[in-house]
């Protein structure tokens, strides 16, 4: 009986030897997957992040240039169309 008791520890020591090993062969691997997300997310969705940013820009500044061009455009056509300014007056004296 004593002889299966001090086989059981070797048998537990071993046990404790490839828990932790599975356990840090684990850990190395979440470690790598979250870096190859990190990498991916830098190397691939960064770029397209900018690209469609700058692309944004560039359309909403040309959009608010054609605006601006066309408001001018009907500004000064109402303009000429309207040289006299008709008004009426009221004058109001107080003493």
């Amino acid at each position: 009986m004593w002889t299966a008791l001090g086989d059981l520890g070797k048998v537990m020591g071993s046990q404790q030897f490839w828990g932790s090993t599975i356990r840090l062969a684990i850990l190395v691997a979440f470690g790598l997957a979250v870096l190859l997300i990190a990498f991916t997310t830098f190397v691939v969705i960064l770029p397209l992040a900018l690209a469609g940013g700058l692309a944004l820009h560039l359309y909403l500044r040309r959009k608010l240039r054609q605006a601006r061009q066309q408001y001018a455009r009907q500004h000064y056509a109402r303009q000429a169309d309207n040289l006299v300014i008709e008004g009426e007056y009221t004058v109001v004296d107080r003493r």
